[in-house]
């Protein structure tokens, strides 16, 4: 058996292989159990999933684990950020996530969430890798579990801030990528008034994020295109990403995204500290188009979870990935798509959101991902060390990782033109695929 391992967010795997089974889950929720007591910390949990078919059944698994005892709240079918939300507004002490974002249905996993909202520190989540060591998935007694719909929760509490029908006569596509969102953001934007063209909105337990979502932008941008939309966005599977298209029916960079909305809080004197925090994954023409306006970018490592806690460091309020996901961090702890979705909205009433990003240059960039059989070390990989070191010379930067959640090793690429991004990414793959062969 495999040791339990969470990675750059959560835990994730294959649906039906350890730990993303029963037994996994049934050791994940007695290490959970243990890690709470130690900290002489009441056992409430608070568990929902995504639209996967494997969701209820491995919450069911993870509760069984809690054990006698344990007080747990199913939340059902909820996006992410709105599990953080309730664990933080309930004050509960464990906030579980049962998704694997916007990966396919066939993979499933969790990511975890203190009374505060904000996701496990590394550190912690090595305190359950070890607890998880020392378990096993025998019986431990029943949990006593109460069923509150996360979903529906989170829809009031937006219901409750936001005018009805400020988006009359709006037309907006939305791609709730068949996940979670579907019973978020979909009926919001209806109660908003929005003139909804949908798509990704029918969860069959096997379709989520297939060939719709966050990872599939070209169709959105295409369905703009088509109807003359004012604004796209893309959820992925379990809601805490936001795609967008703007009113011209063109994608904005996830950087740009970050950058127009470090300017709106600028201009507002709400930015603290001037401080702006990304991602090492983030174009470096963000920095030089901000720089200007004295905004500071701070960078950490990948992750949403890094981001909260440099934005914590740095005391800073507003961060996020060019993957989408933002955080703001005086509102919520974590990544959320519709609270950024809904900034966006405002913003985009005021002023086009294509004039805003125009503020925002960036560097031409690519970047991909090569499957592979094993993360061996980087510095075994000769083939791509030479390629990497020889290309260098006439990229602006070239940074090579593997994914913290996947069996992928990820390329970036920055360099004067697009064309030469995408030669020195093409050079980068093929040496990695004879180091890989060998």
């Amino acid at each position: 058996m495999k040791p339990v391992a969470f990675g750059t967010d959560g835990i994730r795997g294959k649906v039906g292989t350890f730990p993303i089974n029963e037994e996994g889950f049934k050791i994940i929720g007695r290490a959970c159990r243990l890690w709470l007591q130690r900290q002489d910390l009441p056992l409430t949990v608070a568990v929902g999933w995504d639209t996967r078919r494997s969701g209820s059944v491995l919450a069911r698994a993870f509760t069984e684990g809690m054990g006698s005892g344990a007080e747990v709240t199913f939340l059902g079918v909820t996006p992410t950020p709105a599990i953080s939300f309730y664990t933080q507004h309930k004050q509960i002490s464990l906030g579980v996530s049962i998704t694997a974002s916007h990966n396919p249905y066939t993979d499933n996993g969790l990511k975890l969430f203190k009374s505060n909202g904000s996701k496990l520190r590394r550190e912690e989540e090595a305190e359950i890798e070890t607890l998880c060591s020392e378990t096993s998935a025998e019986d431990f007694g029943s949990s006593s579990i109460q069923t509150v719909s996360g979903s529906d929760y989170y829809l009031n509490v937006w219901k409750q801030q936001l005018p009805k029908d400020m988006l009359k006569d709006r037309k907006v596509v939305l791609d709730t990528a068949n996940g979670a969102t579907v019973f978020t953001t979909l009926p919001l934007l209806r109660y908003l008034g929005a003139d909804l063209i949908t798509f990704g909105s029918q969860p069959n337990g096997e379709n989520i994020n297939r060939d719709c979502g966050s990872e599939y932008a070209d169709r959105l941008e295409a369905v703009v295109k088509q109807n003359g939309a004012w604004l796209g966005f893309a959820h992925d599977g379990d809601g805490d990403r936001l795609v967008v298209i703007d009113e011209q029916g063109q994608r904005l960079d996830g950087d740009q995204l970050l950058g127009l909305l470090a300017l709106d809080f600028h201009e507002r004197k709400w930015l603290k500290n001037n401080c702006l925090v990304v991602t090492e994954e983030s174009n470096s023409g963000l920095a030089k188009s901000l720089q200007p306006f004295g905004i500071r970018v701070a960078t950490c490592d990948v992750g949403d979870r890094n981001v909260f806690y440099k934005l914590e460091e740095d005391g800073a309020i507003l961060g996020g990935e060019n993957s989408g996901h933002v955080i703001f961090k005086d509102e919520a702890p974590t990544g959320d798509g519709l609270r950024a979705l809904l900034k966006l909205l405002k913003l985009a009433q005021q002023k086009p959101l294509h004039e805003r990003a125009q503020a925002i240059t960036l560097y031409a960039k690519c970047t991909a991902s090569l499957t592979v059989a094993d993360k061996r070390p980087l510095e075994q990989l000769l083939h791509l060390n030479a390629m990497k070191e020889r290309l260098e010379k006439t990229c602006d930067r070239i940074r090579i990782r593997y994914s913290g959640t996947e069996a992928k090793l990820r390329f970036l690429v920055e360099a004067e033109t697009q064309m030469l991004c995408e030669q020195t990414l093409a050079h980068l793959t093929e040496a990695a695929r004879a180091d890989f062969q060998r």
